[in-house]
């Protein structure tokens, strides 16, 4: 991450190994996000190696659009509240909810040719809140996100 942009993932660890390992790599999955907007490529691939499916495509759809705009993210943007829930798991595979809240109240869009930092007042807006399906191949230790939702205007995240 460039020096001017701090995530901060303010996650209590569960207990549960695999929700733990869910966890971390959700998150994981949020960097790589912040990473293919930062470093300006929708091919990035660092949110291929945490996704595949449809949280894939949303990663690149959301880096494509801040590089379509011309965009990339500085300040601080802070993930909390943190929720696991046990999923399905078959021989094969296995699954993990994970659920948390996004404060993007001091993170900001900043112009790609000229620095410019365009500043934002906190407000509804401000607050988001993600469900990310994470799962795992039986052997293998990564976890990779495979779907993912996104409220926004999340008044439960705020506060």
């Amino acid at each position: 991450m460039p020096n001017d942009l701090d995530l901060v993932f303010d996650f209590e660890k569960p207990s549960d190994q695999d929700s733990a390992a869910a966890l971390d790599d959700a998150a994981n999955y949020i960097r790589a996000l912040s990473h293919g907007i930062t470093k300006q490529d929708p091919e990035d691939p660092a949110f291929q190696f945490y996704s595949s499916g449809q949280a894939s495509q949303y990663a690149h759809s959301q880096i494509k659009e801040y590089v379509d705009g011309g965009w990339t993210l500085t300040g601080k943007d802070r993930y909390y509240r943190a929720e696991t829930s046990k999923g399905d798991e078959s021989e094969k595979v296995k699954t993990v909810s994970v659920t948390f809240c996004e404060d993007q109240s001091r993170v900001y869009g900043k112009e790609v040719k000229t620095q410019k930092i365009h500043r934002t007042k906190e407000s509804l807006a401000s607050y988001q809140k993600f469900t990310l399906l994470m799962a795992s191949v039986k052997g293998e230790p990564v976890w990779r996100a495979q779907q993912v939702t996104v409220e926004g205007k999340a008044e439960a995240c705020r506060g």
